[in-house]
């Protein structure tokens, strides 16, 4: 039965990776629409332009902090390795509180790579970290640095040719990839509860993205900064599920005792 699921749940990744490769293939190329950099919040506040889409990236550094006391757990971690993909993580995290505060000052197509580079950090170390759990220690530590390496390469991709399609598949492929990964495959830790949040904030925080100009009418400065303590919520609850896990041995991962914890 295990390996039925194992298999199955591999086969499905297989084909989310098929439909994102026919994508960059068939699909003509995506560029950046240079409406996106006219967000709602342009006040100036402090001194500071465009006060609240900078300033609500600060719960992403109170988010690293707080991950950083993670680090020193003893049962967070079962291999050193994803020790290292949670530091990584938590400086890609430090890299996205001041990347976008930097191109949200000065927002324009040059500053928002500084935005996207760390995001694909964080993406691609919290991919590799679950991909460990899920479906084997071996494969996450095998597949860390190579995911790492495509998410920085596909920002550099779109600089060099203003296409979007390969660091629209970085962001989105594990945002589709780690529900099915969660649902179909045993838990190694518990707190799975926490990663199902994680994803449904982070989901919230693309609606506040890209309805940023309809929200102004009904949230304070639009939806972009809200967008931001979202997305750090996100992380919080995978960096408090981190701190709090444990490992489970084979009986509890059978019966899926972690979904009530």
């Amino acid at each position: 039965m295990a390996n039925r699921r194992l298999s199955f749940a591999i086969a499905a990744l297989a084909t989310l990776c098929a439909a994102s490769v026919s994508i960059l293939l068939f699909l003509p190329p995506v560029y950046q629409d240079p409406n996106y950099h006219n967000f709602a919040a342009r006040q100036t506040l402090l001194g500071i332009p465009n006060f609240w889409n900078v300033i609500s990236n600060a719960p992403f550094l109170a988010v690293a902090a707080l991950g950083a006391r993670a680090l020193k757990s003893r049962s967070a971690f079962t291999e050193t390795w994803e020790r290292h993909a949670f530091g990584i993580l938590l400086a890609g995290t430090v890299g996205v509180a001041f990347g976008s505060a930097w191109y949200h000052l000065h927002p324009d197509s040059k500053t928002l790579f500084w935005d996207r580079l760390p995001m694909t950090i964080v993406f691609m170390s919290l991919f590799a970290a679950t991909l460990g759990e899920r479906i084997g220690l071996r494969i996450g530590r095998l597949l860390l640095l190579p995911l790492l390496a495509l998410g920085m390469i596909s920002v550099a991709y779109w600089k060099v040719t203003g296409d979007l399609r390969l660091y629209g598949i970085v962001q989105f492929y594990p945002m589709l990839a780690m529900p099915l990964l969660l649902i179909l495959l045993p838990p190694r830790y518990s707190g799975s509860a926490g990663l199902f949040a994680m994803i449904a904030l982070y989901g919230l925080a693309k609606l506040f993205e890209l309805f940023d100009s309809q929200l102004a009418v009904i949230v304070p400065a639009g939806g972009h900064p809200w967008k931001h303590l979202a997305a750090a919520a996100s992380l919080l609850c995978y960096v408090i599920t981190v701190a709090h896990r444990r490992p489970l041995d084979a009986a509890e991962s059978r019966r899926g005792e972690t979904w009530t914890r």
